[in-house]
């Protein structure tokens, strides 16, 4: 096969649908994971649509299924992008939404890569993670996302040396804040469920979610095609980095992850606002 195949999990999202442009018109043959009829709508001529739902293992199978019928059993590059963002104290988020946080952010991706693996042994291909520098260092109200990054980078890093003596290389992208949509549809979620807890211990966290919005609304998330270029390159590179960080707040974030604890904590909690008095409203 002389044309590089790629799946792109996603597919609908900024990232996903930027990037699912981008290997089209380097010329990929590109099979775009989406969960509505209506986001395959959307793609660029030329791209297949895929129905996939990565908390529905039927979905997963049957993709890779259609894409070894399409290919003849290979697969260059698995790029597993779809996600979900749940934000909260630990002590409110529901279990439910820490289920699902974990259900599409870490099983998912696993079902993902175990269903097309056997095509990319094939092909000595490539696996690309859609991380997040959070992975490296947590703070209040990220608790389920950044725990659902950390234990996608410690897959990640398994995966890795798994598959390198059977020439599938394998990494991680951790980038920073990107402007998408993405934490917008994690605010209206949250209206959406509402937190667990009693009126008191929602009142106690009052104002550190208030802390944490205003601290992401000064925040300037970087432009996606930067993590669009970072996600060509891992697919092309001879020797692709095993982890790849984008965005001037991502390599801030992983330089101060490597501060002792007690410094890095005092540092954050001073940096966005939160002190005792915070829980006093």
């Amino acid at each position: 096969m002389s044309t590089r195949t790629v799946l792109i999990t996603g597919a609908a999202g900024g990232v996903g649908s930027a990037a699912v442009r981008r290997l089209n018109e380097l010329g990929w043959e590109v099979y775009a994971g989406v969960r509505r009829d209506s986001d395959a709508a959307r793609l660029p001529s030329g791209v297949h649509a895929l129905t996939v739902d990565l908390i529905d293992e039927e979905t997963v199978e049957a993709a890779a299924k259609e894409i070894a019928a399409r290919t003849g059993g290979r697969l260059d590059a698995l790029v597993n992008n779809a996600g979900v963002i749940v934000e909260g104290p630990v002590e409110l988020v529901p279990l439910e939404d820490w289920r699902r946080q974990f259900d599409v952010n870490v099983v998912g991706q696993i079902a993902m890569a175990q269903a097309v693996l056997p095509m990319l042994r094939a092909a000595k291909g490539r696996v690309v993670n859609i991380g997040a520098v959070s992975s490296r260092m947590s703070g209040p109200a990220f608790g389920p996302i950044a725990a659902s990054k950390a234990a996608l980078a410690s897959v990640t890093e398994a995966l890795r040396v798994e598959m390198r003596p059977l020439g599938v290389k394998v990494c991680v992208i951790e980038p920073g804040a990107l402007e998408t949509a993405i934490f917008d549809k994690s605010g209206a979620s949250r209206q959406a469920t509402g937190w667990r807890g009693d009126a008191d211990a929602q009142r106690l966290y009052a104002g550190v979610t208030a802390k944490m919005r205003e601290f992401n609304a000064r925040a300037k998330p970087g432009p996606v095609d930067s993590a669009v270029k970072t996600i060509v390159k891992a697919l092309t590179a001879r020797r692709p980095k095993a982890r790849y960080l984008v965005g001037r707040d991502a390599r801030m974030m992983a330089a101060l992850a490597k501060l002792p604890d007690h410094t890095r904590d005092r540092l954050l909690l001073r940096t966005v606002g939160i002190s005792a008095a915070t829980y006093r409203g």
